[in-house]
């Protein structure tokens, strides 16, 4: 037998070396520490336990074929770690998680899942996760994800009961979302999320989302429920929302909330603060409040095409301190919908208004086109 035919089998139980050196992997479940490099096809589910580490080295290609058992449209071949994985790519040499089929589409493979393995932090730097159900896939754990792209997924990254910190990724036209969480901590800062239905959305938790760019999502920019929330220095244009909150604490500072068809930002039964955002050019209104215990204030809401304040509760809205054009310009009663239009709804006191506008300039740096 070749010898290092002989040494890949003793290594990797169930796998098969093919021509050209491709490490070929079925159904198989590791215990100990493994390595990949070079080119692996999966074709199967392969598992890691609690006490194995996978680590991925920079410039392999990791390829899953299509395995839809159920006829559903949802490849079922993946990778499943409760141990540890450690895909650390360069710029130069990305790691590649992809479908193995001719014509490639999302769904074609599971997901990077990374399932219990809390106290051990899995690290994944410039990746491309491409054409899977769910790109990344985290319960009861911890990672980093960083300089890496996540697209053409049905979805590009989901967790649950976790933590996750996303920096300086671009996460684009993945087929449902871009980030779904629930129970879990996230932090993002510094990303380029576009062109998916879903930008991030959310339920329970806290995250923490600082200087992306989140432009042509269909439904909303950012969406969550039920968490606390600090949404500071981003560019959120063209979606359908720019942010929208419901039973939520939010600190929204320093946005700009442009150009989203319906509402900049949306606020349902929250409570927090609204300062030194630029809300300009939305389609329906600036600021859509509905029985909420919000300061607005030191805000620039301008040129909205319907309304600058949109009071949908009863509970009164303070919204003094605000630029909204010069004065002598400014006829506050076409700037609100509040009780002045109906008796059922709560007040919008916007008096006394700024004097001049104020400065606001989120600091993003955005990796755009990063892996293209």
């Amino acid at each position: 037998m070749n010898k290092v035919l002989f040494i890949l089998i003793l290594l990797f139980p169930g796998a098969a070396l093919a021509s050209g050196g491709i490490l070929r992997l079925h159904d198989q479940t590791y215990n100990i520490d493994q390595t990949w490099s070079g080119k692996v096809i999966i074709d199967g589910v392969i598992q890691f336990g609690p006490k194995a580490t996978l680590t991925v080295l920079p410039g392999t290609k990791v390829e899953f074929t299509r395995n839809d058992a159920h006829g559903i449209g949802i490849g079922e071949n993946e990778i499943y770690i409760q141990g540890r994985l450690v895909a650390k790519g360069t710029a130069d040499k990305p790691i590649v998680f992809t479908s193995a089929e001719k014509t490639k589409r999302p769904g074609d493979w599971g997901a990077v899942n990374i399932m219990v393995s809390q106290g051990k932090i899995n690290r994944l730097s410039h990746c491309i996760i491409e054409y899977g159900y769910r790109g990344f896939h985290m319960h009861f754990s911890k990672a980093s994800i960083t300089d890496s792209s996540l697209r053409h997924n049905y979805m590009g990254i989901q967790c649950q009961d976790s933590s996750l910190d996303i920096e300086r990724c671009e996460i684009n036209d993945n087929e449902c979302g871009a980030i779904v969480f629930r129970d879990s901590r996230l932090k993002i800062r510094d990303c380029n999320i576009h062109d998916n239905p879903w930008g991030i959305r959310f339920l329970y938790g806290r995250a923490d989302i600082t200087g992306n760019v989140l432009t042509g999502n269909i439904l909303n920019g950012i969406t969550f429920s039920g968490a606390k929330v600090r949404v500071s220095g981003n560019i959120l244009r063209g979606n359908r929302k720019g942010i929208s909150a419901d039973k939520s604490r939010v600190e929204i500072t320093g946005n700009v909330l442009a150009e989203n068809y319906e509402s900049g930002l949306y606020l349902k039964r929250s409570k927090g603060v609204v300062t030194g955002n630029q809300i300009t050019g939305n389609g329906y209104t600036g600021i859509s409040v509905t029985d909420s215990d919000v300061k607005i204030t030191g805000n620039n809401i301008r040129a909205n095409c319907i309304w600058a304040i949109d009071n949908g509760g009863k509970q009164d809205v303070d919204a003094a301190g605000n630029w909204f054009g010069p004065s002598f310009r400014v006829d506050p009663a076409r700037l609100l919908y509040d009780r002045g239009r109906d008796a059922a709804l709560g007040k919008v006191t916007i008096l006394p208004q700024a004097d001049r506008p104020f400065i606001i300039t989120p600091d993003v740096s955005v990796p755009a086109g990063r892996h293209e």
